[in-house]
Order: structure tokens, then C-alpha cells, then sequence
């Protein structure tokens, strides 16, 4: 079947926008497999493990803005384009890096995949958004997301069976080759799909009218000032995907220990997918209660409970202990999108774009909540490092108690 003949229907592209989520969470969850096995090929420590996630986040930090520029500039379907073409990119020497006796050359490579992924990030909200009329786009926004869950749910099972089977079916292959050699496969499948991703998107109907920009730029501190929920909702992104980032990247190290699950590498791998299919059950159930209760109070109420399991977690041992902090992804499910929503929400439509803009700078979080994490792990243990991400969710809750409170009855629900 020829996708020309359905490039103009709006259902197809969200279709194809669809299947790019699902790739874009299964790239960004494979981090959570490359830091235990990087860091046992390569003998590294924690703190050293967790510049994975430094660069690969850090990628939104210097290139949300630049990003979006370019894709205001290009237009939403090729700025996907170009995004996967970045990504492809990244892919390909990743496979180079796993012949390389280089941790640098491996963060090099995720450096340019991060990048690829950035673009993808200003570039697909938006035009999901746009493939419809306006009164339903955040339901739209919501079904394509809900496929970035999709895959990271699936990516950690895969991920962990092709890197980390050499080692589960006995063979020494990946001791006796290069240190990371293990990483091909894995990478050489998510080349091989963006290919097919990057033909299709090649081939759908440009942009309409409208989606293009000449503009340049926008003012951050008079963004600050017009809307006082601006900064304080950005440290909220950074710290809700610096700690739902933190926790995940840990949980391989974490569960093998012996007096927390004593699982094999493999199998703690696969655990990771439960983690992020816990975010994936709680987004859908999200979106019932966010229409019923107010949003504020609903992630406050989550970011409290996620606050109990942490500290369970740091406490406990054995069963208690893993599925206390397997389950803290449910409760990040609304995180991301109620503070999102509650940040923006009264800006002047003019001020929604570059609001948008700084909120995404916040994403950095997941670099630099992963690596201070890695630091505490190094010097008081794994087990009690993870009272960092505690303190995030208290931070969480705090925000939703003040500055996220609505100040008129039009604020009191948001459709997210």
C-alpha cells in the first residue's frame, strides 16, 4: 500500500507520528540497559555509568531552543524528518561505537541520538496538535504520548534480551571482544525502523499553511514575568524527570543485589519494563481522573505517595523493596503533563510557543539528578542514593500546593 495515496488524511500522518513515539521511548529507555552493562564492560562506577544520561539529556539543554527555532523555520513533518535523520545518524555510530574501545566514543554517539531526539521533541507535540480541530488536540497529544510510553515499556524487555542474552546463554563472546560490543544489536533494529520512519515521513503531504515561521527568538524573562508559574514549573520538569530518569537508570543495579531481588542481569533488565508499563497503565488512568478531580490536587496527591514508596524503598529489602519502587511509576504517569498544563495555563496564545520552550529546558533534570545520584551511590550506597529523588517528589508536591493552585473557577480543570 502506497503512503502517498494517504498522505493528505490526517489520520495516517498521526498514525505515522504514532509509530515515532513508540520508537523515540524505546531509544530513551535503552539508557536504563546501557548504564549497568557500559559500567560493568567498561569498570566504571556509578558516578561515571550515569554521564549516559549527562549526555544524553544535556542534548535538551543546549538544543531545545535552537531546535525549535529550526523547526518553526522548517515546518512540523520536516523537522520530524530531520529529526529522525539526526537519530539514524546516532544509531550508526552507536554501532561504530560498539566496536570501539572507547566509553567517550559510546557518549559521543549518544550525544548525536540525543540530538535527533530533541528535534523530534519540539517538533511532534506541536504537530499532533495541529492535524485536527484545536478543541481536540490535547486528546490527540494524549494518544501519541501514550505511545512514547508504549515504548518504553517494550524497549527495556527487548533491549535487555538482545544485550544482554551473550551473557544469559553462557557465551563469552562479550568478554573475550571489544567492551560494549554488545550494544550493536539493539541499535542496528532502531537504525533499520527510523529508515523506514524517515521514508515515510518523506513522503507525506507538506505542512499547511501556517505552520512555518520566520521567527527568530522570544524573551524568557519577560515570559518570566507575565506568567509566575513559569520558573517555579520548569524546576518541577527538571526535578520530575530528573528523579522518574534517576530511579530508572539505577533499577538494574539496584534489583540484582542480593537483599533487594538477586536477579540476573536480564531479568532485572526486564524489570525495567514494568517500571515504565506502570507509567503506561497510569497515564491512561490518568486522563479519566484528571477530568474528575482537579489537577493540582491529584499531583500532589501522587507526588506524595510517590514520596511514601521512595522512602519504602530505601528502607526495606526483598520483595517490599522492589516493588515499592518498581511501583513509583505509576504515580509519575500525570506528572509531566499536569505541570506542563498548569505552567501554561492563562498565557496569551502569542506566549504559548516560547513558554513551551523554556519548560522544555527543564528536561536537563534527567541528567543532572542522574548523575549527582550516581555521586551519592558512590559514597553512601545505592539503596540510600535514592533519597535524591525523594526530595524531587517533595519539591513536586510543594509546587502543587502553591504555585499550581487555580486562581479562578476556569482553572479548576484542565482536558490533559
Amino acid at each position: 500500500m502506497e503512503p502517498s495515496k494517504f498522505s493528505n488524511e490526517p489520520w495516517f500522518k498521526l498514525s505515522a507520528l504514532s509509530a515515532v513515539y513508540l520508537v523515540w521511548g524505546a531509544i530513551a529507555s535503552m539508557n536504563d540497559l546501557l548504564i549497568p552493562y557500559l559500567k560493568s564492560e567498561f569498570e566504571l562506577n556509578f558516578s561515571e555509568a550515569m554521564r549516559i544520561q549527562l549526555v544524553f539529556y544535556m542534548a535538551y539543554f543546549f538544543l531545545s531552543i535552537p531546535c525549535g527555532l529550526l523547526a518553526r523555520r522548517l515546518g512540523y513533518r520536516k523537522g520530524v524528518l530531520t529529526g529522525l535523520l539526526v537519530a539514524i545518524g546516532g544509531c550508526v555510530l552507536m554501532l561504530a561505537a560498539s566496536q570501539a574501545n572507547s566509553f567517550h566514543v559510546v557518549l559521543g554517539a549518544i550525544f548525536v541520538l540525543a540530538s535527533g531526539i530533541t528535534m523530534l521533541q519540539v517538533s511532534a507535540n506541536p504537530y499532533a496538535t495541529s492535524l485536527g480541530p484545536e478543541r481536540t488536540a490535547p486528546s490527540r497529544l494524549t494518544l501519541v504520548q501514550s505511545f512514547h510510553s508504549l515504548g518504553t515499556t517494550i524497549g527495556p524487555y527487548v533491549g535487555a534480551i538482545l544485550i544482554f542474552s551473550l551473557a544469559a546463554s553462557g557465551s563469552h563472546e562479550a568478554l573475550s571482544g571489544t567492551p560494549g560490543q554488545g550494544i550493536w544489536r539493539p541499535y542496528a533494529l532502531l537504525a533499520a525502523i527510523l529508515v523506514f520512519l524517515a521514508i515515510l515521513f518523506s513522503r507525506l503531504d507538506a505542512d499547511p499553511i501556517g505552520q512555518h515561521s520566520t521567527a527568530t527568538g522570544f524573551n524568557p524573562l519577560k515570559l518570566a514575568r507575565l506568567n509566575p508559574r513559569l520558573l517555579p514549573g520548569t524546576l518541577g520538569i527538571f526535578f520530575y524527570v530528573g528523579a522518574e530518569i534517576a530511579i530508572a537508570s539505577f533499577l538494574v543495579n539496584y534489583l540484582v543485589r542480593p537483599e533487594i531481588a538477586g536477579l540476573d542481569h536480564e531479568s532485572a533488565g526486564k524489570l525495567v519494563a514494568v517500571y515504565w508499563g506502570c507509567a503506561l497503565v497510569g497515564r491512561f488512568v490518568g486522563v479519566g481522573l484528571l477530568r474528575v478531580f482537579r489537577p493540582d490536587r491529584l499531583l500532589m496527591l501522587y507526588a506524595v505517595i510517590a514520596c511514601a514508596l521512595v522512602a519504602t524503598t530505601i528502607n526495606s529489602s526483598g520483595p517490599l523493596a522492589t516493588w515499592s519502587v518498581l511501583l513509583v511509576g505509576f504515580f509519575n504517569s500525570i506528572m509531566f503533563p499536569t505541570i506542563f498544563a498548569l505552567t501554561i495555563r492563562g498565557s496569551a496564545p502569542e506566549n504559548v510557543p516560547g513558554t513551551s520552550g523554556i519548560l522544555c529546558l527543564g528536561i536537563v533534570g534527567g541528567a543532572v539528578i542522574s548523575q549527582a545520584q550516581g555521586i551519592l551511590a558512590d559514597r553512601i550506597g545505592i539503596q540510600l542514593a535514592f533519597v535524591l529523588p525523594l526530595l524531587c517528589y517533595v519539591y513536586i508536591a510543594f509546587l502543587a500546593a502553591t504555585f499550581l493552585k487555580p486562581n479562578r473557577a476556569g482553572d479548576a480543570r484542565i482536558p490533559i
